[in-house]
């Protein structure tokens, strides 16, 4: 090396030409680099128009299909028989049952074939409102089969708001076929505002939604003035609606600016959203580092010419080597953040300068919900793809001084500086809300996914002093979050722990006695209106040597937690079963039997097989037993598994119950849907008979639904007679509850069978 040195030193020559070579090379590579950012810079842009008009279309096709399906839910109940002569709160509480999970877009009512308002989703009674002047109404009175039609904006005449709404109006006929009125919903275009209102545009780019006949619906800027123009006559409006989505570079006509525009067709809905980047703020970022890149080359090609040839490929390899060991002991591979090594470094640095400098800082716990479906659903590919995706969107909502990175799996973990409770919550949120934004997983075939997160948040100094217990008291705040409906934050309190160490002795103990057969089943008998025995709940109980009688929603939702619901709903059911056929053998004549099943027994594919294996092992029929389930069930994420199970067990002639009805997400659409035989009313509604006119409104409605619907209503929690006089004088005539017995152990149950069949029939009331 110091042969060659003094040989390149002793011509000088060759350091001209060498500089010449390298200054001529270096102009080149950089002329030729700058276009490519040019290019680059116009690719990112079209790539960022893309994805938004992707995520705007997204949004809002998944909020009108919510809207279309509330609308076409009022459809099907005024077609349903029996729905004009319910009471008129009832009437708009069936009608209107999906409609509050849409509140927050407009309102839905229905107009008769005059057009005046008969049911609106606002009032019990609806206004004296007339619509038949409305295009919505006119093209639905007109034009049979126009199916779903979206109105033009319109100044709404009820209210003090001048904010412009359309309607999206469904037709209604009688049965002869004729034009009966419309089903109609508004939607507030202010919904359109606020949803294009963050979304980061540039200072010259637009955003517009318009309907394929041109009409201007929402832009952005926002000008009241831009609502209900047309676009039509313009030579770029044909590409907007002869495709489903494109991008093309054009100069705006209102302000000459020109633009890269990315739209895309909503759906079936004859909507475009059309996102306009400007050329000029693509390239502006783009202008200025390339008048810095020029600079610097100049100064760099006359300052180390032999520097750069004598140094440069020695140290690039060095430090690319460098980089690369750094890289992967200090970085999770696939998404760039730091790993649970450099997590452990960065947090203890954090915590030595917050105990110098008396400051607090927080830690957020993050766990994706349900992720593992991403996985089992879309492949391992584009579970990595989310979760890039997650860290790209976590990188934006911390701050430089602060630290994100990833645990493992679908854990991140992130340490705020400098925070108290109110910016903890504050940033949880706003990780929240990003995360739960659509994420493109298969672009060609317009694949998305959406994930929620549950989030634990531990404060430096208040619940620990070091970084294990920081990291741990966050871990079980975020366990907590997800116990309590997950998609949201759970600060860490102290009865966490205590909790924490509960469950766990308490799950231990609930698998030692499944094991030991320490639990029992009690039995509590369901009559009807003459007080004849028409069947019994079978109700598991457990009394612990050491911790005593254990009250069955308590264990119960530890088995759950746990994954030993299916292991005890099957020792419940073959118990039942067992007990039946015993009862029968001794002749004691009881109907059938009932067990609670949940979620976790329908996916399982064996199910069916397993009821039949257990009925024919007992010598019992399909008629004997019925399942009682919750109404989430029916909304449960693995839905199609369980629907598979449940038409296999309607196929068996095994009934299906519905229990504690109203209570949960009490949606009529899939009482249609599924082999339901028999609701139940719960008890809290029977609680509140004589007390609360809410809880009456209620059981009514449900004994009105369960009669229109043919379907058997069976009251839980029956104690007194009037209870008892109410259900009846409304049309229930099954009851349950300790007016007539509390749930009795087998021996008691067969004695209350025998004293009950001597005794003489319960009158009916008068």
């Amino acid at each position: 090396m110091i042969r060659i040195t003094s040989s390149l030193l002793a011509k000088p020559a060759l350091f001209i030409f060498a500089g010449l070579g390298i200054t001529l090379a270096t102009t080149g590579v950089t002329t030729v680099s700058l276009y490519e950012m040019r290019l680059d810079a116009m690719a990112q842009a079209r790539d960022a128009a893309t994805n938004l008009v992707l995520s705007l279309q997204k949004e809002t096709e998944r909020n009108l299909d919510i809207y279309q399906l509330a609308m076409r839910d009022v459809v099907t109940s005024l077609e349903s028989p029996g729905i004009l002569q319910l009471a008129p709160d009832a009437r708009r509480l069936v009608a209107f049952n999906a409609a509050n999970n849409v509140r927050e877009l407009g309102a839905i009512f229905s107009a008769d074939a005059a057009g005046n308002d008969i049911l609106d989703s606002r009032w019990v009674l609806p206004p004296k409102l007339n619509v038949s002047d409305r295009d919505y109404f006119q093209v639905q009175q007109q034009q049979k089969g126009t199916g779903l039609y979206l109105s033009r904006p319109f100044v709404p005449r009820l209210g003090n708001s001048e904010q412009p709404s359309i309607a999206l109006s469904l037709r209604l006929d009688d049965t002869n076929g004729h034009f009966a009125g419309v089903v109609a919903g508004t939607l507030r275009l202010s919904y359109f505002h606020q949803l294009f209102e963050d979304a980061i545009i540039g200072v010259h780019g637009t955003l517009t939604l318009l309907r394929t006949d041109g009409t201007v619906l929402m832009r952005q800027p926002y000008h009241r003035d831009d609502i209900g123009r047309t676009l039509a006559g313009g030579h770029s409006f044909p590409p907007l609606v002869q495709s489903d989505y494109g991008t093309y570079v054009d100069v705006a006509v209102l302000d000459h600016i020109e633009r890269l525009y990315s739209f895309r067709r909503i759906g079936s809905y004859p909507l475009v959203v059309v996102v306009g980047l400007a050329t000029k703020d693509i390239y502006a970022g783009w202008r200025k580092r390339a008048f810095a890149i020029g600079i610097v080359t100049a100064i760099l090609d006359v300052l180390t010419i032999m520097l750069s040839l004598m140094f440069s490929g020695q140290l690039r390899r060095r430090f690319a080597m460098e980089h690369q060991l750094q890289t992967l002991a200090w970085f999770d591979a696939l998404t760039g953040l730091p790993n649970r090594a450099q997590l452990s470094k960065e947090t203890l640095r954090i915590l030595t300068d917050a105990s110098r400098n008396s400051s607090q800082f927080a830690i957020l716990f993050i766990d994706l919900d349900r992720f593992k479906r991403v996985n089992d659903t879309q492949g391992h590919s584009a579970g990595d793809e989310v979760l890039s995706e997650i860290a790209r969107r976590l990188r934006n909502y911390v701050r430089g001084e602060d630290v994100i990175g990833r645990l493992g799996g679908d854990e991140f973990l992130a340490v705020l500086q400098n925070c108290d409770v109110h910016r903890a919550a504050h940033v949880a949120g706003r990780i929240l809300q990003a995360l739960y934004r659509p994420i493109t997983v298969n672009a060609k075939y317009d694949t998305s996914v959406t994930l929620s997160a549950s989030i634990g948040v531990s404060l430096y100094p208040h619940d620990g002093q070091d970084a294990d217990t920081l990291l741990r008291n966050a871990d079980m705040a975020m366990y907590k979050a997800k116990s309590t409906g997950r998609n949201q934050v759970h600060f860490y309190a102290p009865v966490y722990e205590r909790q924490a160490k509960e469950q766990l002795e308490l799950e231990i103990a609930l698998q030692r006695a499944l094991q030991a057969r320490a639990l029992s089943v009690a039995y509590q008998p369901k009559v009807d209106v003459t007080g004849t025995l028409r069947g019994a709940e079978a109700l598991v109980r457990w009394n612990d040597e050491k911790l005593g009688i254990v009250p069955p929603d308590r264990f119960i939702a530890i088995a759950e937690e746990s994954g030993l619901i299916a292991e005890l709903d099957a020792w419940v059911l073959d118990e039942a079963c067992r007990q039946l056929a015993e009862w029968r053998i001794k002749g004691i004549d009881v109907p059938n039997i009932s067990v609670n099943v949940c979620a976790a027994d329908f996916k399982s594919p064996d199910y069916p097989g397993f009821i039949t294996h257990t009925l024919q092992a007992h010598g019992l029929e399909p008629a004997n037993l019925i399942l009682e389930m919750t109404e989430r069930v029916m909304f449960d994420e693995s839905l199609d598994d369980i629907r598979t199970s449940l038409d296999a067990i309607h196929a068996l002639g095994i009934a299906l119950s519905i229990d504690d009805f109203g209570t949960g997400y009490s949606s009529l659409s899939y009482l249609h849907r599924f082999a339901v035989k028999e609701l139940k009313i719960d008890k809290s509604f029977v609680r509140g008979i004589g007390v609360d006119a809410m809880a009456e409104s209620l059981a009514q409605t449900v004994i009105n639904i369960g009669n229109v619907l043919k379907l058997s209503v069976i009251a839980e929690g029956v104690e007194t007679q009037a209870q008892r006089d109410f259900l009846h004088k409304h049309g229930c005539l099954m009851y349950q509850g300790y007016l007539y017995s509390p749930p009795l152990p087998p021996e008691d149950f067969a004695l209350w069978v025998e004293t009950h069949r001597q005794q003489t029939p319960v009158r009916e009331s008068r």
